[in-house]
């Protein structure tokens, strides 16, 4: 398959997960910034990210069609079609926190969790991360990433026993505690998502599954 077509459709994908980390950013720092005008910006983007999604969805299915990629192309337009619904997934991700965030500006509770920001930070690291792990093709910086999923992990069951004693000594600030979990278990989904494209860079890179704690032997020397 011609190298010019493949490069079109990685480009693609990056254009679009440059997008969502716009989103992200945005939805987090708003959260924090009480100035904050960020819902119509991020509802632009999302709206673009759901465009790239479906134009790169019919370009990987019209290159397998018309150009019959084998081997290493044929797993890297897969890998593209897989991580780009991943990304679309983020993007929803992104609008869920926008919208609880919208309820949450100003509020006193935001400072009652300050392990909310630790996770934020660990969560926009594992995306970041992620995609430049595929971008290089890094096995190893992608093992990284999934194992940094714990790290999140630990860090929305933390929040949540956090909030639910909150919860019990300050009754009247329920609603404004269920955004902050709304929140935690979103960045706890990018987590999810973004080990989902680690994921798929090593199966790219070396041919191993590694989802669900499954190893397949590397890939045959047809690849080469």
């Amino acid at each position: 398959m011609q190298e010019h077509k493949l490069k079109e459709l990685k480009g693609l994908l990056m254009s679009e997960a440059s997008l969502v980390e716009k989103m992200i950013s945005l939805t987090i720092n708003g959260i924090y910034d009480v100035g904050s005008s960020f819902w119509d910006e991020v509802m632009t983007f999302e709206q673009r990210v759901n465009q790239i999604e479906l134009e790169l969805e019919n370009k990987c299915t019209t290159a397998i069609a018309l150009h019959q990629p084998e081997a290493k192309d044929l797993r890297l337009i897969l890998m593209i079609y897989k991580i780009n619904n991943d990304l679309e997934r983020l993007g929803d991700q992104a609008v869920n926190i926008a919208e609880s965030a919208k309820h949450l500006i100003g509020d006193p509770v935001l400072q009652e969790l300050p392990e909310l920001k630790e996770m934020t930070s660990a969560s926009m690291a594992m995306l970041q991360n992620s995609l430049n792990a595929f971008v290089n093709e890094d096995v190893e910086a992608s093992q990284e990433v999934c194992n940094a999923d714990n790290i999140v992990d630990d860090f929305n069951r933390s929040i949540y026993k956090h909030a639910v004693v909150l919860m019990k000594e300050n009754p009247q600030r329920i609603d404004s505690y269920m955004h902050l979990l709304r929140i935690a278990r979103n960045l706890e989904r990018i987590g999810d998502l973004s080990t989902n494209i680690a994921e798929n860079t090593i199966y790219l890179s070396a041919g191993r599954v590694i989802k669900h704690h499954l190893e397949d032997e590397p890939a045959s020397n047809a690849d080469a």
